[in-house]
């Protein structure tokens, strides 16, 4: 086992997992527009990847003790490189639209479960290799995730432009190849017993209030954070004070994207000279006002500013959070990553389902919809304050 190498290929997969998190967002709005897909359906869809990102995070732990590390996470990188590339292929098959909806919802299930592997698993790893800043780690490699997210909507932009939306995908399938490969010929350290992934122990934990609130405030943060991502793009191309084109709108993801990379890459440092119920308590805030100026904004430049001062205030909150966690159960490393990354497939579920729906409904709309991230926000404000307060 090489540490640096192992470390730097976790790092890239949380590109590929940023990779594969952005390409339905930005491509479902002109997919949609050629299906004719409503706003639940485009939900529906968006929901079917956090759903099979929810399975496969609550059963990676327990099956990678029963087949090692590795091949539980080649596996995971396999489900990435099948289901993207399904996805891709679909519409060259011919089937017809009611077929194609189910077969789309089919794929995107698979993605979101090699998601859910690879990510549940990768932060366990890296907690596992680095258990002294495991909070540095963890936001750097997020920092990496939105490095991926930054050049994902750049590069989408550009693929659909000369080639079609499924030139994404297949980048992503592309991506996931040579990660299984390199991982492939890696050793990976194995985690302790008491890890396992076992319903005992997670029924043991969830009497655990402590627990509970940490996996609640990881639900509330992934809502927000998922449903401006899903939706952003549709509502900049489609507001009557915007219409933004289709490379306008995914620089607007650009820019949120930014805002992540320069947050994370200075975020451990932040909670390291304050502390985590600091950082947390003013990044709930600060997103609440910024989210809420955002949708009141009537010109697109204003918006963009707000929507980068966002990105900044969300920044670290996920990895901190998700460190929190391994710091407060450090025995239970296996156990907290799944039932964790289970958490971000719920919030991943929930939010974007929502707003689609919303904005099928006359007078309510995507900006009725955006408006519930507000709210996931004061959750967050909420349970950490909660959860801080009893736990210390």
């Amino acid at each position: 086992m090489n540490k640096r190498i192992l470390t730097f290929l976790c790092f890239m997969v949380f590109v590929l997992v940023a990779f594969n998190y952005m390409s339905l967002p930005r491509t479902i709005y002109d997919i949609g527009l050629h299906y004719g897909w409503s706003g639940s359906q485009k939900g529906d869809l968006l929901s079917a990847g956090s759903i099979g990102f929810i399975f496969a995070a609550l059963v990676s732990g327990y099956l990678s003790e029963l087949f090692g590390k590795k091949q539980v996470l080649v596996f995971g990188l396999l489900f990435s490189l099948v289901g993207n590339i399904a996805f891709g292929y679909l519409p060259e098959i011919g089937l017809s639209e009611h077929f194609s909806f189910y077969f789309f919802l089919l794929f995107n299930f698979l993605i979101g479960a090699g998601g859910g592997i690879i990510e549940g698993l990768t932060n366990a790893l890296l907690m596992h290799l680095h258990p002294e800043k495991s909070s540095f780690y963890l936001n750097l490699a997020h920092a990496f995730f939105a490095l991926g997210a930054i050049i994902s909507p750049l590069m989408a932009g550009w693929l659909i432009l000369i080639s079609g939306w499924q030139m994404i995908f297949y980048l992503n399938a592309a991506i996931s190849f040579f990660l299984l490969i390199g991982l492939f010929f890696q050793s990976c350290p194995p985690f302790r017993s008491d890890e396992k992934m076992e319903f005992k122990t997670l029924l043991a934990l969830a009497k655990n209030r402590v627990f509970l609130l940490l996996n609640l405030s990881i639900v509330f943060y992934v809502a927000t954070e998922t449903g401006l991502v899903a939706w952003m793009v549709e509502y900049v191309r489609t507001h009557p004070g915007f219409k933004l084109s289709q490379f306008q709108s995914g620089v607007f993801l650009t820019y949120f994207w930014i805002a992540m990379l320069i947050g994370r890459s200075i975020y451990g440092w932040w909670v390291e000279k304050t502390s985590s119920r600091f950082a947390l308590a003013v990044s709930s805030v600060g997103g609440m006002i910024s989210i809420s100026l955002f949708l009141f904004a009537k010109s697109p430049q204003l918006a963009s500013v707000l929507i980068f001062v966002c990105g900044g205030f969300l920044s670290g909150m996920f990895a901190t959070i998700f460190s929190v966690g391994g710091e407060r159960f450090p025995h239970y490393l296996g156990v907290i990553s799944g039932s964790m990354a289970a958490s971000v497939g719920i919030g991943g579920i929930i939010s974007p389902n929502v707003i689609g729906r919303l904005s099928d409904i006359p007078g309510a709309g995507i900006t009725a919809g955006l408006a519930t991230c507000v709210v996931y926000l004061l959750g967050v404000f909420v349970v950490v304050m909660t959860v801080f307060k009893s736990s210390r």
